[in-house]
């Protein structure tokens, strides 16, 4: 059973004309996510924001901005579109579409140049790769209008392929749920004070959202043997404190290889003797944001086995 774990990212910072954004009736939220072929499976909030689990992924929504994750085959560039078109371009100060290199790209309904092009026509803006295109990579499409972001703007993203086999065989059990899921993960005890929301797919998959005050984590999981991926993402000051948190979670899972992705967080990351970095990219935006792709491999002692498929889709 295949599933396109890596996400779709849109993030969207709107003027003081329609701040709080949090304060939109959840008819409004339940039709943006509707737009991308999505559906709304719980949601948390607090006094700073409102977190969506979704059917794929995740939506967070604080005073001044959306921050919006899709993965499988779903159409985030519609939800994108919506959200223009009932705003106004002239009242969205800044935006960002974002999407990973993917298991298999010709599945997906449009590809990253289609949905650049489209945002092009109603926000001016850049497009750029960084990473290679024939390897791990992003790509980022980003507007052009005059933005300085706040100091406390920054955003870690944690994105991890080809777990232990031990890991996969326990995330894919028919009968797991998500009491054992969190006591793997201690998500208690690394992320203390958060308040949680997540939901095990069936056969098997696994969503959560964690917020405190304006700082939120997410974890996605699919663990299926012909598409394995875990990502991570917050907005901790993990760059300014330290690294203990990503070394945390990659011990749990111990993934063959993954991506971090930094926006304003420039600190170079140490991960031992474990993992060799092998595609560090980083550029300055005229927008005000510092970002860094970096790709690590695990270090391989001895040949890895033949992959024997099981079935053929």
């Amino acid at each position: 059973m295949f599933f396109e774990g890596a996400e779709k990212k849109l993030e969207i910072i709107v003027s003081k004309e329609h701040q709080p954004l949090y304060q939109q009736p959840d008819s409004f939220w339940e039709e943006l996510v509707q737009q991308c072929e999505a559906t709304i499976l719980s949601s948390i909030r607090n006094e700073k924001q409102l977190a969506f689990l979704l059917s794929e992924s995740s939506l967070f929504v604080w005073d001044d901005r959306l921050l919006m994750l899709t993965c499988g085959q779903t159409k985030l560039i519609k939800s994108a579109q919506f959200f223009i078109d009932k705003f106004g371009a002239d009242h969205i100060d800044c935006l960002f579409f974002q999407r990973k290199n993917e298991y298999r790209s010709h599945l997906q309904p449009t590809d990253f140049i289609q949905d650049a092009k489209l945002l092009d026509g109603l926000m001016e803006g850049e497009a750029l790769r960084l990473g290679k295109m024939h390897s791990h990579h992003t790509q980022l499409f980003h507007t052009t209008k005059a933005y300085e972001p706040i100091d406390e703007d920054r955003t870690c993203e944690l994105l991890m392929y080809d777990m232990a086999p031990e890991v996969i065989d326990f995330l894919t059990r028919e009968d797991l749920n998500r009491e054992e899921i969190r006591e793997f993960f201690q998500f208690e005890k690394i992320l203390p004070g958060f308040q949680l929301d997540d939901f095990v797919f069936k056969p098997y998959g696994y969503s959560l959202n964690g917020i405190r005050g304006e700082d939120y984590f997410t974890v996605h999981i699919t663990p299926q043997e012909t598409s394995p991926y875990v990502s991570f993402e917050t907005n901790l000051k993990i760059c300014e404190k330290s690294q203990v948190l990503l070394h945390q979670i990659l011990e749990i899972l111990r993934p063959f290889s993954f991506d971090v992705m930094t926006f304003n967080c420039s600190t170079e990351f140490d991960f031992g003797q474990t993992y060799m970095k092998t595609i560090h990219v980083k550029d300055s935006l005229a927008i005000g944001y510092d970002v860094h792709f970096r790709y690590y491999n695990k270090k391989m002692d001895t040949p890895e086995k033949v992959y024997r498929y099981k079935e053929l889709i």
